[in-house]
C-alpha cells in the first residue's frame, strides 16, 4: 500500500517500512512558514534503488549535495510531495531524509536582501503620474524638510519628488518601486509565481515601498538602492503579519498563494470526523487568547517621537473571557508613513541617502504606501487608500481588516488533541483550510502527525484541534 517515488520511479521498501508524516497549519504561524516536519527513513540496497540514488556507494562517485524529487502515496492517493537527500549510504542500504525544502525554495535568491538582488536598472521616467499595473517606480510628493539634514542644498523646498507644471525638482528625487512589480521581478529571477486574494485586491495593487535614496543627478534607476534590505522571505512574513494573510507553497510548481486569512476562519468547508475519532482525548484552554499587534517603527523619523496614534500598538482589552491570558505578540518590520492632513501628502522628517549630504548612507526602515496616482495635479501616496488603511486605528485599519476574527477566535477557543483514524482518500483531500466536526463542534486542525505504513488499512493520525 505504500509507494515512495523518486523522480517518478517507484523505489524497492523494506517490508517493515514506516513513514511518519507531520503537517503544521500556516494560519497559526506568524513568525516562519512550517513545512512538513523533517524524518528520515531506509531504503535497501537493490539495484533499483542504487541507479535512483546515484549509485552514491561506488567509491568513484562524488557527492553532488542533490535533492531527489519525492513523492509519497499510500493505496494510491498522493500524500505528499517533496525531496529527499541522501544521510549516509552502508552495504545494507541508504538513510535518507525527506524535507519540502521551505527553507531553500528561493535557492540562491533566499537569503540575499531584495537591495542585493540586482532586480533590474530602469530609465528615469519625467512623467509625474505612473500605471501601478505595468510600471515599475512611481515618484510621489512626500513632505520631509529634514531630507538633506544639516545641508544647505539649492532647490530643496523640504519636498521629495517635488512636481511644478508637470516638471520634477532635481533634488531630493526618490524613486518608489511598487510592490507588485517587485514580487514580479523575483519571480523572474527565481520561476516562482506569486498568487492568491492578496494579489487581486485593488488596494494592495497599489503598494509602494517608500525608501530615501535620491537619485540627485543619477541619470538611471537601480533597484538595489531603492529596495529594503530584507530578503524575499522575510518581506512575505511581514506582509504576512501586516495584512494576516495566509501564506502556502507548492514548491513543485513554484507558485506561492497569498490569500486572507480572515477568510479561512470565517468559511471553508467542514468535514464530519465524528465516526473517526477516539472518544478520548486531551482538553486544554488557550491561555495566549489577546493580541498585540504593531511594527518596528522608525528611530530616525523625528515625527514619530511620541508614537502617533494611528501608529500605536493595538492591544486586545482584557475581558472577563480572556482574563488571566497572555498576548500573542505580532509585530512587523514593515510600517508607514503619517499624512499631513493640510496638504493631504506623506509626511517625515528624516534625513535621506544621498552624495550631497555628508552621510551618504542614512537607512530608512521598509515602509508601504499606497500609490493615488495625480491628485490635483500632484503624485500623491499615502498610508491609506479605498477601503484599506496601513494603521492600526482609524478607519478601515489594519485590526479590523484583517485580524477581528483572529481575536474573537482566540478569545474563545481552546485545544483538544485527540486521535482520528483517517482513509488514505481522507488524507489526501485534506486541508488546513478545513474545518473539522466532531461530536458537535467545529475545530481547526493546527497540527497532525500521521503513521503510514503497509499493514493498515486506516492511517493513525494525532490531529491539534482548535475549536472554531
Amino acid at each position: 500500500m505504500l509507494d515512495i517515488r523518486i523522480d517518478g520511479e517507484s523505489v524497492d521498501l523494506l517490508p517493515s517500512t514506516s513513514l511518519t508524516l507531520e503537517r503544521f497549519n500556516p494560519l497559526f504561524s506568524f513568525d516562519s512558514v512550517q513545512g512538513s516536519r523533517v524524518y528520515g527513513f531506509d531504503l535497501p540496497a537493490t539495484p533499483t534503488n542504487r541507479r535512483l540514488l546515484g549509485y552514491f556507494y561506488q567509491d568513484q562517485v562524488g557527492y553532488q549535495a542533490r535533492k531527489f524529487r519525492c513523492e509519497k502515496y499510500f493505496a494510491g492517493q498522493l500524500i505528499e510531495q517533496g525531496y529527499v537527500m541522501i544521510h549516509d549510504v552502508k552495504p545494507s542500504g541508504y538513510s535518507v531524509y525527506f524535507t519540502q525544502n521551505l527553507g531553500e525554495i528561493f535557492g540562491d535568491s533566499q537569503n540575499v536582501p531584495l537591495s542585493q538582488l540586482n532586480l533590474g536598472v530602469d530609465p528615469v521616467s519625467g512623467s509625474p503620474d505612473a500605471n501601478h499595473l505595468v510600471d515599475p517606480y512611481a515618484f510621489p510628493t512626500i513632505r520631509n524638510e529634514s531630507f538633506y539634514g544639516n545641508q544647505a542644498v539649492a532647490g530643496f523646498n523640504g519636498l521629495m519628488n517635488e512636481w511644478t507644471g508637470g516638471v520634477p525638482n532635481a533634488v531630493a528625487r526618490v524613486p518608489m518601486p511598487f510592490l507588485g512589480q517587485v514580487l514580479g521581478q523575483f519571480g523572474v529571477l527565481t520561476g516562482w509565481q506569486f498568487k492568491g486574494q492578496y494579489t487581486l485586491d485593488a488596494d494592495l495593487q497599489r503598494l509602494l515601498l517608500y525608501n530615501t535614496y535620491s537619485l540627485d543627478g543619477l541619470t538611471a534607476i537601480n533597484a538595489n538602492n531603492h529596495l529594503p534590505g530584507l530578503t524575499m522571505p522575510q518581506l512575505l512574513i511581514d506582509l504576512r503579519k501586516l495584512f494576516n494573510l495566509y501564506l502556502e507553497f507548492d514548491v513543485y510548481n513554484r507558485v506561492c498563494t497569498m490569500d486572507f486569512a480572515a477568510q479561512v476562519l470565517t468559511g471553508g468547508q467542514v468535514v464530519d470526523w465524528t465516526d473517526k475519532a477516539q472518544p478520548q482525548h486531551t482538553k486544554a484552554p488557550d491561555l495566549t487568547n489577546r493580541l498585540e499587534l504593531s511594527y518596528e517603527l522608525d528611530s530616525n523619523d523625528a515625527l514619530l517621537k511620541p508614537i502617533p496614534a494611528p501608529l500605536e500598538a493595538y492591544t486586545s482589552s482584557e475581558t472577563t473571557v480572556t482574563e488571566g491570558g497572555a498576548l500573542l505578540p505580532i509585530r512587523s518590520r514593515v510600517s508607514t508613513l503619517l499624512t499631513d492632513a493640510g496638504t493631504g501628502r506623506a509626511m517625515t522628517a528624516q534625513v535621506g541617502s544621498s552624495p550631497l549630504n555628508k552621510e551618504t548612507k542614512n537607512p530608512s526602515t521598509p515602509k508601504l504606501l499606497f500609490w493615488h496616482g495625480l491628485v490635483n495635479g500632484e503624485p500623491t501616496a499615502t498610508a491609506v487608500h479605498g477601503n484599506r488603511s496601513l494603521y492600526w486605528h482609524g478607519p478601515n485599519n489594519l485590526f479590523d481588516r484583517g485580524y477581528r476574527q483572529l481575536e474573537q477566535f482566540k478569545a474563545d477557543t481552546f485545544t483538544v488533541t485527540k486521535v482520528v483514524y483517517l482513509t488514505p482518500a481522507d488524507l489526501a483531500r485534506f486541508s488546513f483550510r478545513q474545518k473539522v466536526h466532531i461530536s458537535g463542534v467545529n475545530y481547526l486542525v493546527g497540527s497532525m502527525k500521521a503513521q503510514l505504513s503497509s499493514g493498515r488499512q486506516l492511517i493513525p493520525v494525532e490531529v491539534g484541534l482548535l475549536r472554531g
